[in-house]
């Protein structure tokens, strides 16, 4: 049966619930106190210390058993389990539990306690039952959206990837055709994109869609970049002169569950842009290896003021992940401390590197 948290239902002192069943909850010391069976508290009232340090042939024993006695509140507590008049103390309420024992009846739980408990679970299960049902009509939902929403990216995707093959012929056509290619410029590709990399959502099972924003430095001799993909996300920068509409760059970002970096020479991608706003390519990552990915510029967002001012942001966050941060979150994950300050590997004013 699928869970769902469902409140204790009570009548005082007594209440039910999933984790403890029946029970009695003392609410100013936040302590439950269940049952205890007969013979059990039986062997608890008539503990003798001395006696457990001798074996069953009398023998003193090396290593006698320790006991902790349970509390004045627990003996109380069992006294209303079963049904016996309360006591101020805790010897008064061993006094009285050890005496029904001594009893005509011995120590037994009330019928009226009885059909407490019963009627008690009997209500919580119901209670349960219509939490349990709203759960299920509420994942059901949550269901079909995800459906509804997986169709519509995979119908984005599937739009996406036929207008990138639709562009790869028309440049190759150009390509073909005489004349000298003309220099791609970076101003003109900077903006978010919409990306497609099937590979990451389909190994990973990833909510779409997943981003790239480029955007030029300050001296516009490097192109670089800020992406979300989801399982992992990061900050590029160009590390090739444009050539024939193709871009290398390299990338230093992080895996997003303990967000563990990642920064070595491998992490490359590599992306040739296409007529339309459009750009295809392949990404290394450790964890996932080399894959595909296309993407799509969106209308207006060459002109989107926070990419100029993201870039200084992104190139600050691309340096200060190297070597000696690594070692700081390193040791900072199992509990030390190994500085407090981040070590970029370049002046943060320098766009020479």
């Amino acid at each position: 049966m699928s869970y769902v948290s469902t409140p204790p239902v009570s009548s005082p002192p007594f209440s039910f619930d999933s984790h403890n069943g029946f029970h009695i909850y003392d609410k100013d010391r936040h302590q439950v106190y269940k049952r205890c069976e007969p013979k059990k508290l039986h062997d608890l009232l008539t503990y003798d210390e001395e006696a457990a340090k001798y074996t069953k042939a009398g023998k003193l024993r090396k290593n006698p058993p320790r006991h902790t006695d349970e509390t004045q509140h627990f003996y109380v507590a069992q006294l209303t389990h079963y049904g016996l008049k309360p006591t101020k103390s805790k010897q008064a309420a061993k006094s009285t539990l050890l005496a029904a024992y001594d009893s005509e009846e011995g120590l037994l739980v009330p019928k009226h306690i009885l059909r407490l408990e019963k009627d008690l679970e009997s209500e919580f299960r119901a209670k349960q039952a219509v939490l349990l049902e709203k759960k299920k009509i509420k994942e059901e939902k949550q269901r079909e959206q995800d459906e509804k929403q997986r169709q519509k990216r995979k119908r984005d995707e599937d739009t996406l990837l036929a207008e990138v093959e639709e562009a790869s012929k028309s440049s190759l056509s150009r390509k073909k055709q005489k004349g000298k290619p003309k220099q791609l410029d970076i101003h003109k590709i900077s903006g978010t994109y919409t990306i497609v990399a099937k590979q990451v959502p389909d190994g990973w099972n990833c909510q779409g869609p997943l981003k790239l924003k480029l955007a030029p430095s300050s001296t516009a001799r490097h192109l670089r970049g800020s992406f979300d993909f989801g399982v992992f996300e990061g900050k590029m920068r160009s590390s090739t002169k444009p050539k024939d509409s193709i871009i290398r760059f390299h990338w230093r970002g992080r895996e997003t569950g303990e967000g563990e970096s990642t920064y070595g020479p491998e992490n490359v991608a590599t992306l040739e842009f296409l007529p339309n706003g459009i750009f295809k390519g392949r990404m290394y990552w450790d964890c996932l290896g080399e894959f595909d990915l296309q993407g799509k510029l969106e209308a207006g967002s060459s002109e989107d003021g926070d990419l100029e001012g993201g870039v200084e942001d992104w190139k600050h966050e691309y340096w200060s992940i190297n070597d000696a941060n690594y070692e700081r979150e390193r040791v900072g994950r199992w509990g030390g401390w190994a500085g407090d300050s981040d070590d970029d590997e370049v002046e943060s004013n320098s766009d020479t590197e």
